[in-house]
């Protein structure tokens, strides 16, 4: 287990639990161990160990309003990881659009309602390995936003706590779910 992802997401939680508590009723039980392998096989990739981690706390979040505390989106559970990966490889009919659009070494983690926005982590063997990354149907992959999972859960944490934004994002809390602006 990674940690600092571990420690991250433990401020994220209590953070939500005690401010947010319909988002925090949305978030789902743990992943198994099997779960896990069989989306990564599904998949064709390897989980980065920050993504095993959170997953092993939780498998995503219900499709919920109140699930959406991630910058415009939710966290995924593995078959919604798995669904939105395999059919937006799919969509790759040109060498062009590899690792520019989409590539099939990045892993949705997090996406809002239809899932055409969403955060990725890179799984691409090199110095950019769990690296964090935007994906918008229209413009493609944008790569390396935050250095790993953790990063992001721990500038998430900070923004929540001492109500900062995160990115272009600032968090606010509606009908005790956490939303951004």
């Amino acid at each position: 287990m990674s940690a600092a992802t571990e420690l991250a997401w433990g401020r994220v939680a209590q953070w939500l639990e005690v401010l947010a508590p319909s988002s925090w009723a949305a978030i789902r039980p743990p992943a198994t161990a099997a779960g896990i392998r069989e989306a990564q096989e599904r998949m064709g990739v390897s989980f980065p160990d920050d993504l095993v981690t959170l997953l092993r706390l939780h498998d995503g979040a219900e499709n919920t309003e109140a699930a959406t505390f991630l910058p415009s989106a939710r966290l995924l559970p593995l078959h919604e990881m798995a669904s939105i990966h395999l059919s937006t490889c799919d969509l790759l009919d040109s060498a062009d659009l590899l690792g520019t659009w989409w590539h099939p070494q990045w892993i949705p983690f997090a996406a809002n309602h239809d899932g055409w926005s969403r955060w990725f982590l890179d799984a691409r063997p090199g110095p950019g390995f769990g690296a964090v990354g935007s994906f918008f149907m229209e413009s493609g992959g944008d790569c390396g936003r935050w250095p790993s999972l953790a990063v992001f859960l721990e500038e998430m944490a900070d923004a929540v706590e001492d109500v900062r934004p995160l990115g272009n994002h600032l968090p606010r809390v509606d009908d005790e779910a956490l939303s951004w602006d």
